[in-house]
């Protein structure tokens, strides 16, 4: 029988982010794929502040905002207009995060950049064309039945299984669970169109005016628009998929002319939540434990955010870290996450969006036009690009104060050797210990401070000193925004794991794990 440390099944955006995230911390899986190639479908365009700040983490963020188009300011257009709507400048999160904008990029190529850079990493052994039949667990690991594309069935077995295999999920089947929640009324068109004449400059994302429902537009690549349609109620699936229909859809948000279409669906908007991450030794992330409103692009997003959060704690368990505090947790944190944010955000952009009445609509686009003129964008921002999450609950958690497993600050720190980066880029695959010193006491000793953690091999530790500080061996000097904001009431925020999450707080000179 074949093993390996980890299987994965599903070889979506979330299943290669974890095979990919497990590289990154020196941990072998299998993936298996039922498709024997790359959908070739665009489906989700959007990726978020927070994913790029995940990707940035793996050295791969370069090579994703070349591939596709970063846009750090968003203007709104209604079609045939001769200016924007409105504009929202997502400039106001460089304060938090170096990724400080929606970067538009078709899923099919997010999958193969993915793709390519887990099979380059040689960590990993991609099967496509893999259907996972069976799978069962015991109290050592868990075993699945694949079938490969020529009919022959064979056991592979992991001492952890992660089902990343979308809605419809095998893995989650076989816990005896189902996605719990709701269905929207509203049911939504998706159509592709290659577009090869002048119209193909005109600016979006554009909303047609004076039609019924919801009917906008996107281009997601050059000569390649996104439609988007809601469906009266009363409206059939055929109809509305019919050529014809497309192309005054086309019409009235881009004008006269001739296009191709490429791909179009009709589909149910959900907001579904599995009763459980985990069972065992088998988890569930992406759409295999949760799926929401399309409403604010953040559901592939979520998913890469399960994985990126599952990732380094299997590493930790498979090292001979406590189990059930860190699977655990993955459990409580994601799903908390998923409940408390994600479904409400989505939520409330679909009841007062694309679900609502024209009416509300009206309302609701006044309301977010008026949020960049009234100073107030900075405080949606974070939402919008899921830098909010927040995991108060987490079992791994101790302590005490209001930064308690909230995202930790980022901001510019100067390296010793005089270079400028970003405190966010000097995490990595392994823990960090920042020592702040504010130099009014005797100073830190790292390599000391360091012997306190025996037990952590790899704890890499790091001294921040304050502008104003005179020049301190090793040590990081914080801009002093970044400075003010980790410094609210003389208390130290010390300790962060690799999801950049504040997880320690001391009012005393030394925080004892």
């Amino acid at each position: 029988m074949n093993e390996t440390p980890v299987l994965i099944v599903g070889g979506g955006p979330v299943g290669l982010a974890l095979a990919l995230g497990l590289v990154r911390q020196n941990v072998h899986s299998t993936l298996f794929e039922t498709k024997s190639e790359i959908d070739p479908h665009s489906r989700a365009l959007g990726i978020l502040p927070r994913t790029l700040e995940i990707f940035r983490g793996w050295d791969i963020y370069d090579r994703f905002v070349t591939e596709g188009e970063f846009l750090s300011k968003v203007r709104v257009w209604i079609a045939h207009g001769s200016r924007p709507a409105f504009e929202m400048d997502l400039g106001v999160l460089k304060k938090i995060t170096a990724a400080d904008g929606i970067l538009i990029l078709p899923q099919n190529r997010t999958e193969r950049l993915l793709l390519e850079c887990v099979k380059a990493a040689g960590q990993t052994d991609v099967l496509l064309g893999h259907e996972v039949k069976h799978i069962q667990q015991d109290n050592e690991g868990a075993c699945v039945e694949v079938q490969n594309s020529g009919g022959e069935t064979k056991s592979y077995r992991g001492r952890y299984l992660v089902g990343c295999d979308g809605a419809h999920s095998t893995v989650r089947a076989e816990l005896g669970w189902e996605l719990e929640g709701k269905t929207y009324p509203t049911r939504i068109l998706l159509a592709d169109i290659r577009i090869q004449d002048e119209r193909d400059q005109l600016p979006w994302p554009v909303f047609a005016p004076a039609v019924p429902g919801v009917l906008a537009g996107l281009r997601y690549q050059p000569q390649h628009w996104r439609l988007i349609s809601t469906l009266s109620p009363g409206e059939s699936e055929k109809a509305v998929l019919d050529p014809s229909s497309i192309d005054t859809k086309v019409v009235q948000l881009l004008g006269e002319g001739s296009h191709e279409q490429l791909w179009s669906s009709v589909f149910h908007i959900h907001c579904r939540t599995s009763p459980r991450f985990r069972q065992g030794r088998v988890l569930l992330a992406g759409d295999a434990a949760h799926i929401n409103s399309p409403a604010g692009g953040q559901g592939m997003n979520s998913g890469i955010q399960d994985a990126h959060n599952l990732a380094w704690k299997l590493a930790r368990v498979l090292a001979g870290a406590d189990v059930e505090s860190l699977l655990t947790s993955y459990d409580t944190e994601r799903r908390q996450t998923v409940l408390a944010s994600v479904d409400r955000y989505t939520d409330v952009l679909t009841r007062y969006g694309i679900g609502a009445p024209e009416f509300v609509r009206k309302v609701t686009a006044t309301l977010v036009s008026f949020l960049p003129r009234l100073g107030l964008l900075s405080l949606v921002a974070p939402k919008m690009g899921m830098l909010d999450t927040t995991y108060t609950q987490s079992p791994i958690l101790s302590g005490h104060g209001r930064w308690l497993g909230r995202r930790a600050p980022d901001g510019e720190v100067t390296a010793p050797d005089g270079s400028t980066t970003r405190l966010i880029d000097l995490t990595g695959s392994q823990p960090l210990l920042l020592l702040f010193d504010e130099g009014r006491l005797p100073g830190w000793d790292p390599g000391r401070i360091k012997q306190l953690f025996h037990n952590i091999d790899d704890l890499k530790v790091i001294l921040i000193v304050p502008p104003e500080v005179p020049s301190t061996e090793g040590a990081y000097v914080a801009s002093e925004p970044l400075w003010q904001i980790w410094t609210p009431s003389g208390a130290w925020p010390l300790w962060s794991d690799p999801m950049v999450t504040l997880v320690g707080w001391s009012d005393d000179r030394l925080w004892h794990s």
